[in-house]
């Protein structure tokens, strides 16, 4: 990893713990001789709640109906006539004669009649339907954290949460510190 990589890690990680010092609030509070440092942190915690809403479709409604127009065709109409004809008149030899036979005569004739015709109809009827739907937002709360940082003295110990090994807490008191208090643990 080159310098400037090295150098840019840094930065971004010195600006996120500056973000993070930054976003909170420490202050210290005294109660029954004990002194917390209490530490405020905001934090977003999600809240679901039920809301109606209100959707509408449409859906196809078909309803069909007969309608009846008038039809004009043409149909054979047959009838049987008498037809008369002169039969033998060409032969020399024989006489020749009349007969009457009974034939069918075909002639097309117009007709009217009356089709019944279905025809549909689609109307898109409205349906409205109401469901509940979840709904998240974000409220921002305080997370307190509470850590005992000294007893006065008097005050007894049962406040503090951790007592000293064999009198001392390990380490050594620097100058900047302040003097450490006489009461209390030992």
């Amino acid at each position: 990893m080159n310098m400037p990589t090295k150098w840019a890690l840094g930065w971004l990680a010195a600006l996120a713990i500056g973000v993070e010092a930054n976003a909170q609030n420490t202050s210290y509070v005294t109660e029954g001789g004990v002194t917390y440092q209490v530490t405020r942190t905001p934090k977003s915690i999600p809240v679901t709640t039920y809301q109606p809403q209100t959707s509408k479709t449409y859906q196809p409604h078909t309803t069909t109906q007969y309608q009846a127009y008038p039809q004009t065709y043409i149909a054979p109409v047959t009838q049987y006539q008498w037809v008369a004809r002169y039969r033998n008149w060409w032969n020399p030899f024989g006489r020749p004669y009349w007969t009457t036979e009974l034939e069918p005569v075909t002639r097309w004739q117009a007709q009217q009649t009356t089709v019944h015709v279905p025809v549909s109809k689609t109307e898109w009827v409205e349906h409205t339907h109401t469901a509940q739907v979840p709904v998240t937002t974000y409220q921002t709360v305080e997370d307190e954290h509470r850590v005992a940082v000294s007893v006065a003295p008097g005050a007894g110990g049962t406040a503090i949460a951790s007592r000293p090994i064999n009198g001392t807490y390990g380490g050594q008191q620097l100058e900047s510190d302040p003097p450490r208090s006489t009461g209390g643990y030992r």
